[in-house]
């Protein structure tokens, strides 16, 4: 595709932010302002319009819908053990199996950029972690269903015997940072206790605005514990019986709105801190705006009209295992909403700390990761056999990769070029919610 055929990509991106937080706004511009690979990471809807203009191959997975190879990483599954996968869904949509690939194969370019490779390097990080697909695939094709669908990454062979010293290491850090990361430590760093022993969410804005501090206008003009405890209520009940039971020990006590990422900055991004009996019984939800995801206009493909049970159902359909806190509801102006825990063992790969070899590990272990969310909800013979030669079969992902990341990079000057003559507003002047909102 020609620069001269593609829709104006700022543009695509402006008309998504019409949705979007107005006071938040800035904050992603100067986000995506930041590289490339931060760019094309926020430019998931640019990248869904260049897809839908060429031929795929019709083998329909549930796509992650932006799976470059940050949204990746480390969780808990509800028995309490590490996993390794996808952990983001806010774009997950049925589509070409393909289209996941590559956009992983083109943020592996970027990343490698980044960090200064050659092209030679490049190519090497981009192939091998396509041929890891291709080979993952074929492997699940030859597998009974069930014992495919709850295979589970073997992190310690990996990180011990499989991966190069640089990624081996690196992961030795952030998997014994992720055993750290919970509801309590979540608490520490956000909250602190007002005059009657309440916890409360440091107010910090714009990136943390507490709910009590939110104009009325906002919230429709309610009490903001009222606000939240009609969308609780929704929640609670998309919850099964034995997970609303867990909910029902606990009760709200802050919330905040919490900028978070690159590309969901503007969407409307909550935490909520609730408390139980017991001092250290504390759970903290996020609850993330789901709209429309940026493949829907190009797929004609049945989804659920809530888009939050669509993120939930897309999420527990591609990983191996899910937060058991995963849920969807509606707030009282009808957003759609889904929630998670915020943090529970959660951590990613830091792309800056690896070098050649050690992004080429990653690059293959996201390979494997995604190929094993496609084998669940696809058919993984007939992509298998789509596949064929996985050599030949990456070399075609590098080309593409290429292309896609060359348009990113042209896409990322343009944004510079916007800034730069005032007409794309960045973070630095007085942020504010507004009623508009």
């Amino acid at each position: 595709m020609t620069n001269s055929q593609r829709p104006d990509s700022l543009a695509l991106l402006l008309d998504q932010e019409r949705q979007r937080l107005p006071w938040l706004v800035p904050i992603r511009h100067s986000r995506m302002a930041e590289s490339p690979f931060a760019f094309f990471r926020g430019a998931a809807a640019v990248m869904a319009s260049d897809l839908s203009r060429q031929p795929h191959s019709g083998l329909m997975v549930q796509l992650c819908g932006d799976a470059h190879l940050l949204n990746f990483g480390f969780y808990a599954s509800p028995e309490r053990q590490l996993l390794f996968d996808i952990n983001d869904f806010d774009e997950t949509h049925p589509g070409p199996f393909e289209w996941d690939l590559i956009r992983l194969a083109t943020s592996l370019v970027l990343a490698a950029r980044s960090l200064g490779l050659r092209e030679s390097q490049q190519n090497k990080i981009c192939r091998r972690g396509m041929k890891a697909y291709a080979e993952a695939m074929a492997h699940f094709a030859a597998l009974p269903f069930l014992q495919m669908w709850s295979l589970k990454l073997p992190l310690t062979v990996l990180i011990k015997e499989k991966a190069g010293a640089n990624f081996r290491r690196h992961l030795e850090q952030v998997t014994a940072a992720a055993l750290h990361r919970n509801n309590r430590q979540a608490v520490r760093k956000l909250c602190e206790s007002d005059q009657n022993g309440c916890l409360r969410f440091r107010h910090e804005p714009p990136l943390i605005w507490r709910f009590d501090q939110l104009p009325p206008e906002w919230i429709s003009d309610m009490n903001w514990t009222d606000w939240l405890d009609q969308i609780k209520v929704h929640y609670m009940n998309n919850l099964p019986a034995a997970q609303r039971h867990v909910m029902a020990q606990f009760k709200v006590s802050d919330a905040a709105l919490k900028a978070v990422g690159v590309g969901s900055v503007g969407t409307r991004c909550a935490v909520t801190v609730f408390v139980g009996d017991h001092p250290d019984d504390v759970l903290v939800l996020q609850g993330k705006q789901a709209v429309s995801s940026v493949l829907a206009p190009y797929l004609d493909e049945v989804v659920p009209e809530h888009q939050g049970k669509r993120v939930v159902q897309g999420q527990r359909l591609m990983q191996t295992a899910s937060d058991p806190f995963l849920g969807w509801g509606t707030n009282p102006l009808g957003n759609h909403i889904y929630f998670r825990q915020f943090r529970d063992w959660k951590a990613s790969v830091d792309v800056s700390q690896l070098d050649a070899d050690g992004l080429k590990d990653y690059g293959k272990l996201c390979g494997w990761t995604l190929a094993k969310a496609h084998a669940r909800s696809g058919d993984r013979r007939a992509i298998a056999s789509q596949i064929k030669d996985p050599k030949l079969f990456a070399q075609a992902l590098w080309d593409q990769a290429q292309a896609h990341a060359a348009l990113a990079e042209a896409d990322y000057r343009l944004l510079l070029e916007g800034i730069a003559a005032g007409r794309i507003a960045t973070a630095g002047a007085k942020l504010e919610p507004t009623p508009s909102a």
